[in-house]
């Protein structure tokens, strides 16, 4: 967060202040000139500090304190499961209480994520760590849960994933990758509000716009929920931690239909 602004204001600043210095130094430079024996007041003048003690503050624009500039009392971090070790010593910096809210899901690190929370921030610095591992899903319907953690536990044996607390009725649906227009349609015609997202990797999709539907790569996708995700060619998602990471985010972007098309 931040002052949009900011960089404009702190800019047009220093173009007054260099205006400004370059005012005082021609005047300077004026009265060394007409000063033919040397001893007089412009000597003094010529010194750098002195020509900055002569800056009119009137003349430079106001330049409001940032209040997001920090320090600050307390960070909040969402997604932390992706930041490297010289991020978090960027925040904790901006925190020098570490006092933090750390919210991040290790199943969704999309380089891998070997250590326990504890013991990750612990090595970028955090003394004191208290650990609460959320169970409950209220996002994704239980059908499709039961396919995307198989997903992810292939490649994350231990990652923590919820359980889903509601069921949706309907059941994950599969089919060619050469049916994607006509299960847009379908859901488009059956449904007069949500939203819908096709997800699929990246320069695989041609999809004219279309109305309430997205198309986004995975990574892209985390954080985001729509009613319907259609899933193109997962295994296109890559191998690996990346790979899997990048299939169960899609998967879970859903929040009441899952379609997953190809391979």
């Amino acid at each position: 967060m931040g002052d949009p602004v900011a960089t404009a204001r702190r800019r047009a600043y220093d173009r007054a202040l260099a205006s400004e210095r370059e005012r005082i130094e021609t005047v300077v430079d004026y009265l060394t000139d007409a000063d033919e024996d040397g001893e007089s007041s412009a000597l003094m003048l010529g010194a750098a500090d002195m020509q900055e003690r002569l800056i009119d503050d009137g003349a430079l624009p106001t330049l409001p304190i940032d209040q997001l500039a920090g320090p600050f009392a307390h960070v909040i971090v969402d997604e932390a499961q992706e930041l490297t070790d010289a991020e978090w010593r960027m925040l904790i910096r901006r925190c020098p209480s570490k006092s933090f809210t750390i919210v991040g899901d290790r199943a969704q690190a999309r380089h891998g994520f070997p250590q326990p929370w504890d013991e990750r921030l612990s090595s970028v610095g955090f003394s004191r760590v208290s650990v609460s591992s959320l169970s409950i899903n209220y996002r994704t319907p239980s059908e499709i849960m039961a396919e995307a953690e198989p997903a992810i536990r292939a490649a994350i044996p231990d990652a923590n994933v919820p359980r889903s607390v509601r069921s949706s009725g309907i059941p994950v649906r599969r089919g060619p990758a050469d049916a994607l227009r006509s299960v847009l349609d379908e859901w488009l015609a059956a449904h007069d509000e949500g939203t819908a997202c096709v997800i699929g990797s990246a320069g695989q999709l041609d999809l004219p716009d279309r109305p309430r539907v997205a198309v986004l790569t995975a990574e892209q996708s985390k954080g985001l929920e729509f009613d319907l995700v259609v899933l193109v060619n997962p295994t296109a998602l890559g191998g690996g931690i990346e790979g899997a990471v990048d299939r169960y985010v899609a998967m879970t972007r859903a929040t009441e239909e899952l379609v997953i098309l190809g391979d």
